[in-house]
């Protein structure tokens, strides 16, 4: 859901176009079921929602509840081993000795130090076999009692949520921010980048995707589409593309056993690489580097099914033959 994905990425909440109403009560009580996360709306967000009819503001307030409970993790039950975490928490030898006198005594009766460490060297001990050992001593609700005063103290420590724009504004900001992004993506963000990419296919596109894996993510998604593909000025960013759509490696670091392609597919890929070379002939040199993943990929493009003369054009079947593929 878009909208649940730019919340938690911007902190801010897409304006919703429901129906005006008074829902003044619900944002009250949104706000207060933040607080309980370490997040607070701001007065126009509250505003926002304190407008809109009960149906469209319950909705609203359900979806920014659920963002924010994912962010912070509070959709999972995260229990400590220790229930003093992060006091309270035994020595390290303390703490085995204890699993050690609790294996050699399952009957009960005491043990000295050396007679546990006699146990110890006959080398048939398994200390992750050692009774109590992976097992919670205590329940989860037991946890969050012992941790209320932790709970209340985090009051103080409040991530600010904002009233955004409207979705489609606000995917397209973060769509083309993280495409234009300066530095590489991580997995997560490259995985919002494809899902913005299907959402903003038609919509304005960045002036320059300097990440060359960031604008094989982008260009892949438009190459499945049959969406024109957007700042490719490279014969490798032919090649990056090919392997991301191929489920491959985009930074070429590791090689990708090619997918077959469809027809028009094939024809977006051979008119790229032959309007990047057609442009700036001493680019075909690039495709040394990468000889023999080319050799693969020609083998899967079928350049003489494509056009009368193999490629888009008469230029393209000169680009064939010189680069091998």
């Amino acid at each position: 859901m878009l909208e649940k994905l730019i919340i938690q990425k911007t902190l801010r909440v897409p304006a919703s176009t429901g129906a005006a109403g008074d829902s003044t009560a619900l944002a009250r009580q949104l706000d207060v079921a933040l607080l309980d996360v370490g997040f607070s709306a701001s007065r126009a967000l509250l505003e926002h929602i304190g407008a809109l009819a009960p149906a469209p503001a319950m909705d609203l307030a359900a979806m920014v509840v659920s963002a924010v409970r994912e962010l912070v993790g509070d959709h999972v039950q995260h229990n400590a081993y220790f229930i003093g975490f992060p006091d309270d928490v035994p020595d390290t030898a303390e703490f085995w000795t204890d699993r050690l006198r609790a294996a050699v005594f399952t009957g009960g009766g005491t043990a000295t130090d050396e007679q546990l460490r006699d146990v110890a060297a006959s080398g048939a001990l398994n200390l992750l076999d050692l009774p109590t050992y992976g097992t919670y001593q205590h329940t989860y609700a037991e946890l969050l009692a012992a941790h209320d005063e932790l709970i209340a103290a985090a009051g103080d420590r409040v991530t600010l949520l904002r009233l955004g724009d409207a979705v489609a504004v606000e995917a397209t900001l973060l769509y083309l921010a993280l495409a234009s992004s300066s530095t590489p993506l991580g997995e997560a963000d490259l995985a919002i980048l494809s899902e913005l990419a299907v959402a903003c296919v038609d919509g304005a596109q960045p002036a320059e995707i300097p990440v060359r894996e960031n604008r094989a993510v982008l260009n892949g998604i438009r190459l499945v589409l049959g969406r024109p593909l957007v700042d490719v000025d490279t014969t490798t960013d032919v090649l990056r593309l090919a392997c991301q759509v191929s489920g491959g490696d985009a930074s070429l670091v590791t090689p990708t056993r090619f997918r077959a392609f469809r027809r028009p597919e094939r024809r977006v890929l051979l008119a790229a690489l032959n309007d990047v070379v057609g442009a700036s002939p001493g680019k075909l040199g690039d495709v040394v580097r990468y000889a023999e993943r080319w050799k693969r990929l020609g083998e899967r493009l079928h350049p003489h099914l494509c056009g009368p003369h193999g490629y888009a054009d008469g230029a393209s079947g000169e680009v064939s033959s010189r680069s091998g593929t």
